[in-house]
């Protein structure tokens, strides 16, 4: 049951959120009415709500990509899509070891550090600190603190952590951490670059092939939802189409791999 300040998200029947920390005896204001916290606590999930003009509302415990989507973004962050095709992709989990930067408002840093507790760790790069004691306060939220350590440094020179199962770069220039990477992974570890452009994907797919990285993936990620309903059902409006392109390598023992030819494993076809 829901206890007071937890953190909670109000879906109402038109299919708005809001995020809530419950406090007892508070009204919650919305575009569709007022809530209280006192109809919430100690209730189970899927609790139905009325507001004070009428209006429905279903409450639940945020998701985690929920909670990490409701924070304030004060830098640009990875989407959905493209963070679960990382995570799919890229195979952490349960006790992975993960180098990542640069860190921003830490959202991929935190969900990645959701998938690899209790006893993986996440490395997270920035040449920033600013943002650290905020995503310090929510790794703490999610029982996070001992999976995620937050570092102060160049993702292309300055990594320390030998062995890992992964590395990610999200920065401007990802072609220079490819040595870093190198040097950091254990063999047949997994690299991965979120980049905006061509030009940043071609750099960085040439310079992984000269290291001798072998070639998974280089592509991007759309995201098209459906409005279902009996007699109406058709595409919503709006999609996620572009946001970003995905490259996915392996480290392997060889020179050079720029001659070796690239293909989609069988079911990315």
């Amino acid at each position: 049951m829901f206890h007071e300040n937890e953190y909670v998200v109000l879906i109402t029947e038109k299919g708005n959120r809001y995020f809530l920390t419950l406090r007892n005896k508070r009204r919650y204001h919305t575009n569709e009415g007022s809530f209280s916290a006192d109809d919430i606590i100690g209730k189970e999930e899927g609790v139905e709500l009325t507001s004070n003009i009428g209006q429905r509302a279903v409450v639940f415990r945020p998701t985690i990509i929920e909670y990490l989507l409701s924070l304030p973004r004060r830098t640009q962050i990875t989407y959905p899509k493209d963070i679960g095709f990382l995570v799919a992709t890229t195979g952490l989990g349960p006790g992975s070891k993960v180098v990542e930067g640069g860190t921003g408002s830490g959202v991929l840093a935190l969900f990645l550090a959701w998938h690899v507790k209790p006893n993986g760790k996440v490395y997270s790069y920035d040449l920033d600190d600013e943002y650290f004691p905020a995503i310090r306060r929510h790794a703490d939220a999610l029982g996070l603190s001992n999976v995620i350590e937050l570092k102060k440094g160049d993702l292309s020179l300055n990594v320390e952590e030998k062995d890992v199962d992964v590395f990610i770069a999200d920065v401007p220039e990802p072609w220079r951490s490819v040595e870093s990477a190198y040097k950091s992974l254990k063999t047949g570890g997994i690299y991965a670059a979120i980049v905006p452009t061509v030009e940043q994907l071609i750099k960085t797919s040439t310079a992984l092939k000269l290291k001798g990285f072998f070639e998974y993936f280089s592509g991007e990620v759309f995201f098209r939802p459906w409005r279902v309903k009996e007699g109406m059902t058709r595409p919503q409006h709006t999609m996620r189409a572009h946001t970003v392109f995905i490259i996915i390598a392996r480290k392997t023992s060889i020179i050079d791999t720029s001659s070796w030819a690239f293909k989609l494993p069988d079911g990315y076809k």
